[in-house]
Protein backbone atom coordinates (compact mmCIF):
# COMPACT_ATOMS: atom_id res chain seq x y z
CA UNK A 1 0.00 0.00 0.00
CA UNK A 2 1.34 3.02 -0.79
CA UNK A 3 -1.13 5.72 1.19
CA UNK A 4 -2.40 6.03 4.05
CA UNK A 5 -6.12 4.60 3.64
CA UNK A 6 -7.13 4.37 7.16
CA UNK A 7 -10.49 4.42 8.18
CA UNK A 8 -10.27 6.62 12.09
CA UNK A 9 -13.66 5.87 14.04
CA UNK A 10 -14.44 6.89 17.39
CA UNK A 11 -16.98 3.61 18.70
CA UNK A 12 -19.33 2.67 21.81
CA UNK A 13 -18.28 -0.45 22.70
CA UNK A 14 -22.06 -2.13 21.85
CA UNK A 15 -21.21 -0.39 18.21
CA UNK A 16 -17.76 -1.97 18.31
CA UNK A 17 -18.94 -5.21 19.26
CA UNK A 18 -22.01 -5.46 16.75
CA UNK A 19 -19.41 -4.94 13.57
CA UNK A 20 -17.07 -7.21 14.97
CA UNK A 21 -20.32 -10.22 15.34
CA UNK A 22 -20.71 -9.84 11.48
CA UNK A 23 -17.26 -11.50 10.75
CA UNK A 24 -17.25 -14.10 13.61
CA UNK A 25 -17.44 -16.46 10.62
CA UNK A 26 -14.35 -15.53 9.96
CA UNK A 27 -12.49 -13.59 12.69
CA UNK A 28 -8.36 -13.68 12.75
CA UNK A 29 -7.97 -12.19 16.00
CA UNK A 30 -4.50 -11.24 17.96
CA UNK A 31 -5.87 -9.81 21.25
CA UNK A 32 -4.13 -9.00 24.44
CA UNK A 33 -5.55 -11.46 26.90
CA UNK A 34 -5.44 -8.57 29.81
CA UNK A 35 -8.64 -7.51 27.47
CA UNK A 36 -10.60 -11.00 27.90
CA UNK A 37 -12.93 -10.57 30.41
CA UNK A 38 -13.81 -7.19 28.71
CA UNK A 39 -14.58 -9.21 25.27
CA UNK A 40 -18.18 -11.06 24.73
CA UNK A 41 -17.92 -14.24 24.99
CA UNK A 42 -17.76 -15.75 21.47
CA UNK A 43 -14.28 -13.93 21.05
CA UNK A 44 -13.41 -15.56 24.18
CA UNK A 45 -14.34 -18.74 22.72
CA UNK A 46 -13.03 -18.41 19.60
CA UNK A 47 -10.63 -21.18 18.23
CA UNK A 48 -8.65 -18.24 15.70
CA UNK A 49 -7.58 -15.79 18.59
CA UNK A 50 -3.85 -15.62 19.26
CA UNK A 51 -3.73 -14.54 22.19
CA UNK A 52 -0.89 -12.23 23.91
CA UNK A 53 0.46 -12.38 27.28
CA UNK A 54 3.21 -9.81 27.54
CA UNK A 55 2.18 -8.06 23.86
CA UNK A 56 5.56 -6.01 24.13
CA UNK A 57 7.47 -8.62 25.24
CA UNK A 58 6.40 -11.08 22.58
CA UNK A 59 6.94 -8.28 20.03
CA UNK A 60 9.60 -10.15 18.44
CA UNK A 61 10.37 -12.82 15.77
CA UNK A 62 9.91 -15.49 17.61
CA UNK A 63 6.12 -14.78 18.43
CA UNK A 64 5.98 -13.42 14.79
CA UNK A 65 6.51 -16.79 13.62
CA UNK A 66 4.06 -18.26 15.94
CA UNK A 67 0.98 -16.22 15.01
CA UNK A 68 1.80 -16.72 11.53
CA UNK A 69 1.60 -20.24 11.32
CA UNK A 70 -0.70 -20.59 13.93
CA UNK A 71 -3.31 -18.30 10.76
CA UNK A 72 -2.18 -20.27 8.42
CA UNK A 73 -2.65 -23.57 10.08
CA UNK A 74 -6.46 -21.94 10.88
CA UNK A 75 -6.73 -21.64 7.38
CA UNK A 76 -6.05 -18.21 6.47
CA UNK A 77 -6.84 -16.59 2.98
CA UNK A 78 -6.06 -13.82 0.96
CA UNK A 79 -9.51 -12.32 1.64
CA UNK A 80 -9.23 -12.50 5.43
CA UNK A 81 -8.73 -9.44 7.67
CA UNK A 82 -6.69 -9.57 11.04
CA UNK A 83 -8.46 -8.11 13.86
CA UNK A 84 -5.87 -6.25 16.60
CA UNK A 85 -6.89 -5.72 19.54
CA UNK A 86 -4.43 -4.25 22.74
CA UNK A 87 -2.45 -1.74 22.84
CA UNK A 88 0.93 -0.11 20.33
CA UNK A 89 2.60 -3.66 20.51
CA UNK A 90 -0.18 -5.81 20.15
CA UNK A 91 -0.87 -3.70 16.56
CA UNK A 92 2.36 -3.59 15.88
CA UNK A 93 2.89 -7.42 15.68
CA UNK A 94 -0.48 -8.21 14.50
CA UNK A 95 0.06 -5.56 11.65
CA UNK A 96 3.62 -7.00 10.84
CA UNK A 97 1.80 -10.94 10.31
CA UNK A 98 -0.69 -8.86 8.33
CA UNK A 99 1.68 -7.05 5.97
CA UNK A 100 3.72 -10.01 5.16
CA UNK A 101 1.27 -13.13 5.43
CA UNK A 102 0.47 -14.62 1.98
CA UNK A 103 1.71 -11.59 0.79
CA UNK A 104 0.10 -9.26 2.75
CA UNK A 105 -3.62 -9.10 4.14
CA UNK A 106 -6.19 -6.53 5.16
CA UNK A 107 -5.93 -5.67 8.80
CA UNK A 108 -7.93 -3.23 11.44
CA UNK A 109 -6.75 -2.13 14.52
CA UNK A 110 -8.89 -1.66 17.90
CA UNK A 111 -6.89 0.16 20.17
CA UNK A 112 -7.31 -0.62 23.78
CA UNK A 113 -5.04 1.83 25.62
CA UNK A 114 -4.62 5.58 25.92
CA UNK A 115 -1.16 5.29 23.82
CA UNK A 116 -2.28 3.47 20.91
CA UNK A 117 -5.56 5.53 20.32
CA UNK A 118 -3.34 8.75 20.43
CA UNK A 119 -0.85 7.68 18.19
CA UNK A 120 0.54 3.62 17.83
CA UNK A 121 -2.38 2.35 16.37
CA UNK A 122 -2.70 4.97 13.34
CA UNK A 123 -0.29 5.45 10.79
CA UNK A 124 0.75 2.00 9.48
CA UNK A 125 4.29 1.26 10.52
CA UNK A 126 4.59 -2.38 11.63
CA UNK A 127 7.14 -3.57 13.36
CA UNK A 128 8.82 -6.28 16.15
CA UNK A 129 11.47 -5.94 18.00
CA UNK A 130 14.96 -6.72 17.87
CA UNK A 131 17.75 -7.99 20.64
CA UNK A 132 19.50 -4.59 18.30
CA UNK A 133 16.77 -1.96 19.11
CA UNK A 134 13.06 -1.30 18.47
CA UNK A 135 11.15 -1.34 15.46
CA UNK A 136 14.22 -2.08 13.39
CA UNK A 137 11.84 -5.05 11.46
CA UNK A 138 9.40 -4.08 9.70
CA UNK A 139 6.90 -2.14 7.20
CA UNK A 140 4.13 0.52 6.11
CA UNK A 141 1.09 -1.06 6.04
CA UNK A 142 -1.91 0.46 7.03
CA UNK A 143 -5.07 -0.84 8.97
CA UNK A 144 -7.84 -0.81 6.59
CA UNK A 145 -9.91 0.95 9.72
CA UNK A 146 -9.34 2.18 13.03
CA UNK A 147 -11.57 1.85 15.71
CA UNK A 148 -11.37 3.59 19.04
CA UNK A 149 -13.56 2.66 21.70
CA UNK A 150 -12.70 5.30 25.04
CA UNK A 151 -14.60 2.81 27.21
CA UNK A 152 -11.36 0.56 27.31
CA UNK A 153 -9.53 3.39 28.94
CA UNK A 154 -11.94 2.84 32.34
CA UNK A 155 -9.67 -0.39 32.17
CA UNK A 156 -6.38 0.98 32.22
CA UNK A 157 -3.78 1.42 35.20
CA UNK A 158 -2.61 4.52 36.22
CA UNK A 159 0.92 3.83 34.61
CA UNK A 160 -0.31 3.09 31.32
CA UNK A 161 -2.67 6.36 31.22
CA UNK A 162 0.64 8.26 32.13
CA UNK A 163 2.07 6.46 29.13
CA UNK A 164 -0.33 8.15 26.89
CA UNK A 165 -0.28 11.32 28.28
CA UNK A 166 3.39 10.98 28.06
CA UNK A 167 2.73 10.95 23.84
CA UNK A 168 -0.48 13.84 23.96
CA UNK A 169 2.75 15.82 25.55
CA UNK A 170 4.43 15.60 22.15
CA UNK A 171 1.49 16.61 20.80
CA UNK A 172 1.31 19.86 22.34
CA UNK A 173 4.47 20.93 20.59
CA UNK A 174 3.17 19.98 17.05
CA UNK A 175 0.12 21.95 17.48
CA UNK A 176 -1.10 24.83 18.98
CA UNK A 177 -4.74 23.74 19.04
CA UNK A 178 -3.67 20.74 21.41
CA UNK A 179 -1.08 22.68 23.26
CA UNK A 180 -4.65 24.77 24.28
CA UNK A 181 -6.81 21.66 25.23
CA UNK A 182 -4.04 20.24 27.51
CA UNK A 183 -3.22 23.76 29.55
CA UNK A 184 -7.31 24.10 29.52
CA UNK A 185 -7.55 20.70 30.79
CA UNK A 186 -10.39 19.49 28.46
CA UNK A 187 -11.58 16.35 28.84
CA UNK A 188 -9.09 13.65 27.77
CA UNK A 189 -11.64 12.11 24.78
CA UNK A 190 -11.49 15.07 23.21
CA UNK A 191 -7.38 15.29 23.67
CA UNK A 192 -7.08 12.27 22.19
CA UNK A 193 -9.46 12.25 19.48
CA UNK A 194 -7.81 15.60 18.21
CA UNK A 195 -4.14 14.10 18.64
CA UNK A 196 -5.56 11.17 16.70
CA UNK A 197 -6.96 13.32 14.03
CA UNK A 198 -3.57 14.92 13.77
CA UNK A 199 -1.27 12.31 13.37
CA UNK A 200 -3.98 11.02 10.92
CA UNK A 201 -4.08 14.03 8.75
CA UNK A 202 0.07 14.41 9.13
CA UNK A 203 0.15 10.54 7.69
CA UNK A 204 -2.18 10.54 4.98
CA UNK A 205 0.17 13.52 3.65
CA UNK A 206 3.20 11.79 3.63
CA UNK A 207 2.85 7.45 4.28
CA UNK A 208 6.44 6.65 3.74
CA UNK A 209 8.30 8.76 6.52
CA UNK A 210 9.80 10.94 3.90
CA UNK A 211 9.25 14.97 5.08
CA UNK A 212 6.48 15.95 7.89
CA UNK A 213 5.44 12.93 8.80
CA UNK A 214 9.41 13.22 9.97
CA UNK A 215 8.06 15.95 12.68
CA UNK A 216 5.66 13.17 14.56
CA UNK A 217 9.39 11.47 15.57
CA UNK A 218 9.88 14.54 18.37
CA UNK A 219 11.31 13.45 21.45
CA UNK A 220 11.47 9.83 20.06
CA UNK A 221 15.60 9.96 19.32
CA UNK A 222 16.43 10.58 23.45
CA UNK A 223 12.86 8.54 24.44
CA UNK A 224 13.36 5.67 22.73
CA UNK A 225 17.19 5.11 24.39
CA UNK A 226 15.44 6.13 27.74
CA UNK A 227 12.83 3.64 27.23
CA UNK A 228 15.19 0.47 26.48
CA UNK A 229 17.77 1.24 28.88
CA UNK A 230 15.70 2.31 31.79
CA UNK A 231 13.00 -0.26 31.21
CA UNK A 232 10.00 2.63 31.38
CA UNK A 233 7.09 3.12 29.24
CA UNK A 234 6.98 4.39 25.99
CA UNK A 235 5.38 7.36 26.66
CA UNK A 236 6.84 8.26 29.80
CA UNK A 237 10.12 7.56 27.88
CA UNK A 238 8.93 10.12 25.43
CA UNK A 239 8.58 12.62 27.70
CA UNK A 240 11.80 12.63 29.10
CA UNK A 241 12.58 12.58 25.68
CA UNK A 242 11.49 15.65 25.25
CA UNK A 243 12.77 17.50 28.19
CA UNK A 244 16.24 16.45 28.14
CA UNK A 245 16.63 17.36 24.28
CA UNK A 246 15.56 20.64 25.66
CA UNK A 247 17.88 20.75 28.12
CA UNK A 248 20.49 19.56 25.73
CA UNK A 249 20.06 22.54 23.03
CA UNK A 250 19.04 25.27 25.52
CA UNK A 251 15.31 25.53 24.51
CA UNK A 252 14.37 27.29 27.75
CA UNK A 253 10.67 28.31 25.89
CA UNK A 254 10.05 25.17 25.30
CA UNK A 255 11.19 23.94 28.77
CA UNK A 256 8.86 26.12 30.24
CA UNK A 257 5.62 25.11 27.96
CA UNK A 258 7.25 21.39 29.05
CA UNK A 259 6.54 21.66 32.35
CA UNK A 260 3.36 23.50 32.13
CA UNK A 261 1.49 20.49 29.56
CA UNK A 262 2.73 18.07 31.98
CA UNK A 263 1.57 19.85 35.02
CA UNK A 264 -1.57 19.68 33.45
CA UNK A 265 -1.64 16.44 32.11
CA UNK A 266 -0.41 15.44 36.06
CA UNK A 267 2.51 13.43 34.73
CA UNK A 268 4.50 12.30 38.16
CA UNK A 269 7.69 14.71 37.22
CA UNK A 270 9.59 12.61 39.89
CA UNK A 271 9.65 9.66 37.38
CA UNK A 272 10.31 12.09 34.46
CA UNK A 273 13.89 13.21 35.94
CA UNK A 274 16.88 11.34 35.56
CA UNK A 275 17.95 11.29 39.22
CA UNK A 276 14.67 9.01 39.53
CA UNK A 277 16.96 5.99 37.91
CA UNK A 278 19.75 4.71 40.11
CA UNK A 279 20.21 2.15 37.10
CA UNK A 280 20.88 4.60 34.64
CA UNK A 281 24.23 4.16 32.36
CA UNK A 282 25.65 6.79 29.82
CA UNK A 283 27.74 3.89 28.12
CA UNK A 284 24.17 1.79 27.05
CA UNK A 285 22.62 5.07 26.37
CA UNK A 286 24.95 6.26 24.12
CA UNK A 287 25.65 2.61 22.49
CA UNK A 288 21.85 2.35 22.08
CA UNK A 289 21.63 5.65 20.50
CA UNK A 290 23.86 4.37 17.76
CA UNK A 291 21.41 2.20 16.56
CA UNK A 292 18.99 4.42 15.89
CA UNK A 293 17.33 4.29 12.39
CA UNK A 294 17.62 8.27 11.68
CA UNK A 295 21.46 8.41 12.62
CA UNK A 296 23.76 8.36 9.10
CA UNK A 297 27.52 7.48 9.42
CA UNK A 298 27.96 10.65 10.43
CA UNK A 299 24.83 12.53 11.40
CA UNK A 300 21.70 12.36 13.19
CA UNK A 301 17.89 13.87 12.28
CA UNK A 302 16.72 15.34 15.25
CA UNK A 303 13.51 17.45 15.60
CA UNK A 304 13.78 20.28 17.53
CA UNK A 305 10.97 23.32 18.23
CA UNK A 306 10.60 26.39 17.13
CA UNK A 307 7.90 27.44 18.84
CA UNK A 308 4.01 25.97 19.87
CA UNK A 309 2.89 24.19 16.63
CA UNK A 310 5.68 24.59 14.55
CA UNK A 311 9.23 21.95 14.82
CA UNK A 312 11.61 21.43 11.97
CA UNK A 313 14.38 18.75 11.20
CA UNK A 314 17.64 19.21 12.71
CA UNK A 315 20.41 17.59 11.48
CA UNK A 316 23.87 17.39 14.24
CA UNK A 317 27.03 15.52 13.78
CA UNK A 318 26.62 12.57 15.71
CA UNK A 319 29.84 12.87 17.96
CA UNK A 320 28.31 16.41 18.80
CA UNK A 321 25.63 14.67 19.85
CA UNK A 322 27.39 12.84 22.29
CA UNK A 323 29.55 15.31 23.29
CA UNK A 324 26.30 17.59 24.37
CA UNK A 325 25.14 14.36 26.57
CA UNK A 326 28.62 13.28 28.13
CA UNK A 327 29.19 17.21 29.37
CA UNK A 328 25.47 17.30 30.45
CA UNK A 329 25.59 17.23 34.54
CA UNK A 330 22.19 15.31 33.85
CA UNK A 331 23.66 12.30 32.53
CA UNK A 332 26.68 12.34 35.01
Amino acid sequence: MSEMKSNVTFIKKPELFAQLKKQEDEFYGVIDGALRDHLPEWIKTSSCVYWLDQPEAQKNLKTYEEVSVFFLEKGISRSSTIIAIGGGATTDLAGFVAATILRGVCWMAIPTTLLAMVDGSIGGKVAVNTAQGKNLLGSFHAPSSVLICHDFLSTLPEAELHSGMGEILKYGFLSKEISDLILNKTPLDVIAFECAHFKSQVVEKDFKDLNERALLNLGHTLGHAFESTLKVSHGMAVAMGLRYLFELFSLQESLDNWNKMALSLNLPFDQLDLKFYKNFSLVQFTEFLKMDKKKTHQSIKLILVKEMGECFIHEIAFNDLLKKIEEHEAFN
